[in-house]
């Protein structure tokens, strides 16, 4: 047999309060910590990506390794095209004796050599060492020596060139010609204070 409790209308709104009041408590109760739950997965999913990123710059660093060796192979070898002298006084001699030896070859007389002052090249790690010559030849006997300066081994660069071409005629009207030149060849050098390898 069923029994009706009868309420009446001021109890059932007193027993709705409590219920509505004790619901909140609860749900005062547990809030605080709903935001944990949620940022703890967000946490652990960041940490996740974290560690693959961590474990995939680890996996890369020997890669990395690689790189470095190769450059510094590669950095041997360019530098293997620097001048051999230990300060910029015996680089210039070095140059003068690379461009005596190409005068040689192409048939141009050196008149005059000057060493010009170096220049700091590179944020300082190189040095560029100038020399200035005046040379004399056919206009073919000059190609072919700024052509040898440019096919250098060494690293050598045309950086000025000053060029006076003289014709003379003579009675059986034959031209003859007579080339002058100014030339500063540059030629490079490591610097003492450049970082070793």
């Amino acid at each position: 047999m069923k029994t009706m409790i009868k309420i009446d209308k001021k109890r059932k709104y007193v027993l709705m309060a409590m219920a509505f009041l004790l619901i909140a408590g609860g749900i005062y109760r547990i809030w605080p910590q709903t935001p944990d739950i949620f940022i703890a997965d967000d946490t652990l999913a960041l940490k996740k990506k974290q560690l693959v990123k961590y474990q995939r710059m680890f996996e890369s660093g020997s890669d990395l390794e690689k790189d470095v060796v190769r450059l510094k192979v590669t950095l041997k070898q360019v530098e293997s095209g620097l001048l051999t002298g230990k300060t910029p006084a015996l680089a210039a001699a070095d140059i003068q004796k690379i461009v005596h030896e190409m005068a040689k070859k192409s048939h141009v007389e050196i008149k005059m050599v000057r060493v010009l002052k170096p220049e700091s090249v590179d944020g300082g790690h190189y040095l560029s060492i100038p020399v200035q010559l005046s040379i004399a030849g056919a206009t073919r006997h000059l190609k072919e020596f700024v052509y040898q300066i440019m096919t250098s081994p060494k690293y050598l660069t045309v950086k000025k060139v000053g060029i006076t071409v003289r014709l003379r005629q003579t009675r059986g009207k034959k031209v003859t010609e007579n080339v002058s030149a100014n030339i500063t060849i540059n030629g490079f050098l490591k610097s003492s204070n450049a970082p070793t390898t």
